[in-house]
């Protein structure tokens, strides 16, 4: 049996109510704190390049060699740990409304140091991908990828079947339908 008015998932859900539909994906502190550590991960990395750096004869130079030490003990564990700390910091949390009656989309995306709100007209959404788990035996649930019209996607999981991802598709197209009409 499908709920009609709210889905749940780890930390998103989705709330139906007649004319809006909400979706709202967290992310978590607590998965902030544990990646803020793995960030340091190239502190090793790089000491022993500058060591190595140090102690090289510079007048008879392996080329090669200094072309791995340096892609693989300076660039790649750089962008690694700086990739987690911008996952870390930046991460956003999203909070997504789609209301028929206003005829409009309201996204916002919050992480610790920023805030963006947007608003969007609901007759340009797309439902860009629907990936069900039918389809796709890869995957563990449904997921729906929606498309605003300046081009930025939100991915919903909160689908723990396909059925549920099915009926919300059926539910977001009307919406989006009853938006397009004429007032």
């Amino acid at each position: 049996m499908i709920s009609k008015n709210k889905l749940q998932k780890s930390e998103e859900f989705i709330i139906y109510e007649e004319d809006v539909v909400r979706y709202v994906r967290e992310f978590p502190f607590w998965l902030r704190l544990f990646l803020l550590p793995w960030s340091l991960f190239s502190i090793p990395f790089v000491l022993y390049y500058l060591g190595l750096a140090q102690s090289t004869d510079w007048t008879n130079t392996p080329i090669f060699g200094v072309i791995f030490a340096t892609f693989g003990f300076l660039i790649l564990p750089l962008v690694f740990s700086t990739m987690i700390l911008w996952f870390a910091i930046l991460g956003d949390s999203i909070d997504l409304t789609l209301n028929s009656k206003s005829r409009e989309i309201i996204l916002l995306r919050k992480s610790p140091f920023r805030s963006r709100l947007t608003h969007y007209p609901l007759s340009n959404l797309q439902v860009y991908k629907v990936e069900l788990e039918s389809d796709y035996p890869v995957y563990d649930a449904a997921i729906v990828t929606l498309r605003m019209p300046d081009g930025v996607k939100v991915s919903i999981s909160a689908f723990s079947r396909d059925e549920e991802a099915k009926y919300y598709i059926q539910r977001l197209r009307k919406l989006i339908a009853i938006a397009s009409e004429s007032p």
